[in-house]
């Protein structure tokens, strides 16, 4: 994986592909679960390079992706050349230049994680969306017994970290993307004006490398999908939290401005049917949810 940029602990993990036929199979499962993906626009923040886009979008009649990838945003441009209803971009989930209450749905998938300002990015995703829309979000989960991003310390990585993920305290310093409880979750939306309507976990796929243990653990795969039926105490302890939220009807909710607000200057310039742009790096992180820190700086990372 690679930061964004120099000065940023974020790291850009790799998209879901085509390649990955049981891993798109269970997420798509998991995800057609909650919502029936119909309406006329839908948004994918962190779309990668469209595998779960194009499934997800089938029943809407405008489709966006946006992400900071230029590689998988082109690997989506070519997925998609035949069917108009989708449009392409690079831009940042916590600048984005949709109009207020644009979106019926939302989708985020194995993205949160890696933003660098999730207070922007949460407030951003109550604007564009219409209320009583919804959202769907998947993340590592925190009780999950392995950190699956990595992690460094000076110059020793290691691809996958064992009950990392259960010591908060050393996670911050080490890890390379966030893991979230529910909570944590709901501590970030419900004050932007979502209400949390439905959780599930999904467990491993062993499709994914990183190690040389993968192939090893791929004859397990049928009995992950059995403990992604188990009891909810014992399901919680998956791979990915998968969250559904639906944005309130008040009128003090984000969409409902109550005074004039800025002119929002277009960040994209579209080509055709697809959109290309300059990404725009997120500014500082507000108070409770620091920005991500330089890994060899002096602030640590600290969201939970």
């Amino acid at each position: 994986m690679t930061p964004i940029d120099s000065g940023s602990r974020i790291f850009i993990g790799a998209a879901r592909n085509a390649k990955l036929v049981r891993t798109v199979d269970v997420v798509v499962r998991k995800l057609a679960a909650l919502s029936e993906w119909k309406g006329e626009r839908l948004l994918d923040v962190g779309c990668g390079c469209g595998i779960f886009t194009i499934k997800l979008g089938q029943g809407f009649s405008e489709v966006w992706g946006i992400d900071v990838q230029d590689r998988y945003l082109a690997e989506f441009q070519a997925n998609a050349l035949e069917q108009p209803k989708f449009h392409i971009t690079k831009m940042s989930a916590s600048a984005m230049s949709f109009e207020d209450a644009y979106f019926d749905s939302i989708v985020t998938i194995e993205t949160l994680e890696h933003v660098a300002d999730l207070p922007a990015t949460a407030s951003e995703l109550a604007r564009v969306l219409k209320p009583g829309g919804e959202l769907v979000i998947t993340v590592p989960n925190r009780w999950f017994p392995c950190e699956n991003h990595g992690m460094r310390v000076g110059k020793l990585e290691l691809s996958r970290a064992p009950f990392l993920t259960y010591f908060p305290s050393l996670h911050r310093r080490w890890a390379n993307a966030r893991v979230f409880r529910v909570k944590d979750i709901d501590n970030l939306l419900v004050p932007v004006g979502f209400r949390r309507v439905a959780t599930d976990y999904a467990w491993p796929t062993f499709e994914h490398g990183g190690n040389s243990f993968q192939p090893l653990l791929k004859p397990f795969f049928n009995i992950m999908r059995i403990m992604e039926k188990s009891p909810m105490w014992l399901r919680m302890f998956g791979t990915s939290a998968i969250v559904k939220y639906t944005k309130g009807l008040q009128h003090n909710c984000p969409g409902f401005p109550q005074e004039p607000q800025p002119e929002r200057k277009p960040i994209t310039e579209t080509i055709g049917h697809h959109t290309n742009g300059a990404a725009t790096m997120p500014p500082q992180g507000l108070q409770g949810w620091p920005r991500w820190s330089n890994p060899r700086g002096n602030e640590r990372l600290a969201w939970f």
